[in-house]
């Protein structure tokens, strides 16, 4: 071995007793954790108090407002929740919600479905809350079901299962928020709210219209140009509208 090689060696094996602690360290902090198996939280037995005529399904952020209000107005409802986490926090703040997932039959069945009126699907996970908005459309067909939709996409895909009753979680906060972009740079409350009200009644007709073919994306994309460009068109008339209607009244 040369003199090179040599000193190569012995830099390598160097390298390596100086690297290996810090492995075991790193080991020891992140990797084991990892690899601890946690035992299986059995979920809930549910055993709702007399037949509460709403059942929510999700007890995250949107969940939890329906029920404060619905407890407001006192009125019973059963919440399941599927994160034992989000369990443990919402019980420490005195609410009442049971561990389980409400994706499975025999929990819907055991929180009431088959007695409740209405079923509000506020989970975050899009594929959840559709598998459980087909289990009640199957199997509790006298449910009204009101929805959470995460997205234009998740709104699309209630409405192919009947789904008329849904929120887009963001869009109304949106607005709101723009609105007050709006006034913060001087337009007048009347016209904030004309400029709003013109531009949800659009987006909620373009949302039905292009139901029709959003599993078309080539379609989709083509009616939101095509979206956007009436929209465009309608507020350009409209700020014409006051000059016009002012030419008139001298005629």
């Amino acid at each position: 071995m040369s003199g090179s090689q040599a000193a190569t060696a012995m830099l390598v094996v160097t390298l390596s007793m100086i690297a290996t602690p810090f492995v075991f360290a790193a080991e020891e902090r992140w990797l084991a954790p990892r690899l601890i198996v946690k035992p299986v939280r059995p979920y809930d037995t549910i055993a709702p108090d007399g037949e509460p005529p709403v059942l929510i399904c999700g007890f995250g952020r949107v969940g939890q407002i329906v029920g404060r209000v619905l407890r407001l107005r006192g009125i019973p409802f059963t919440a399941l929740e599927q994160s034992a986490e989000q369990v443990d926090v919402v019980r420490r703040f005195g609410n009442k919600v049971y561990y389980g997932d409400p994706s499975r039959l025999d929990l819907l069945r055991a929180a009431g479905a088959d007695k409740a009126k209405v079923l509000v699907v506020a989970l975050e996970d899009m594929e959840q809350s559709l598998r459980v908005v087909e289990l009640a459309t199957r199997h509790f067909p006298h449910l009204v079901i009101h929805a959470r939709a995460r997205n234009r996409r998740h709104a699309h895909f209630l409405m192919d299962r009947g789904v008329t009753h849904f929120v887009r979680e963001t869009y109304d906060s949106s607005l709101r928020l723009t609105g007050g972009v709006l006034e913060s740079l001087g337009l007048p409350p009347e016209e904030t709210r004309h400029t709003l009200d013109t531009f949800r009644e659009h987006d909620e007709r373009t949302l039905i219209r292009q139901h029709a073919v959003h599993h078309d994306e080539n379609r989709l994309i083509q009616t939101s140009r095509q979206a956007a460009a009436e929209l465009q068109a309608l507020f350009e008339a409209d700020r014409e509208e006051p000059e016009g209607e002012r030419d008139r009244k001298t005629v």
